[in-house]
């Protein structure tokens, strides 16, 4: 099981958009030692803020799994954040359906927020999901 609050940074890669794609996330506790990280080839066409999604439901899927209660989870993808903060609406039928599969896990997760970063600062999620997509095109 993880700390009850845990500090995660999500992004998804994408070649061409749409393109192969891939997602990177790291999990910390709060005193910043990394408890997991993960760096998964997704699909061979799809699009970028599919691939944002994906990292952000595996997120959430793992907090629940590891029994979580404070989550604070940061992306760099303005759009994603704004969505799950309800600010902007889901227009994109494929993105809907990854932003139900978030809502409902979100229900069962006692304080879960969402914060948009620059880029520059998620520098390791970045790193692991190109290593994905590296990977996967050698």
């Amino acid at each position: 099981m993880w700390p009850k609050k845990v500090l995660i940074w999500t992004d998804g890669a994408c070649r061409g958009n749409p393109g192969p794609c891939s997602i990177g996330l790291q999990v910390f506790d709060t005193n910043n030692s990394l408890i997991y990280e993960e760096s998964s080839y997704l699909a061979d066409h799809n699009t970028n803020n599919f691939a944002e999604y994906k990292a952000v439901l595996k997120a959430l899927q793992l907090c629940l799994k590891n029994q979580s209660q404070e989550i604070k989870l940061f992306s760099d993808s303005q759009l994603l954040v704004y969505q799950l903060q309800k600010k902007y609406k889901v227009k994109s039928k494929t993105i809907k359906a990854l932003f139900d599969d978030c809502e409902k896990i979100l229900k069962q997760l006692p304080s879960v927020s969402f914060e948009h970063i620059p880029r520059e600062q998620n520098k390791g999620a970045d790193r692991l999901a190109n290593e994905a997509l590296d990977n996967q095109l050698k």
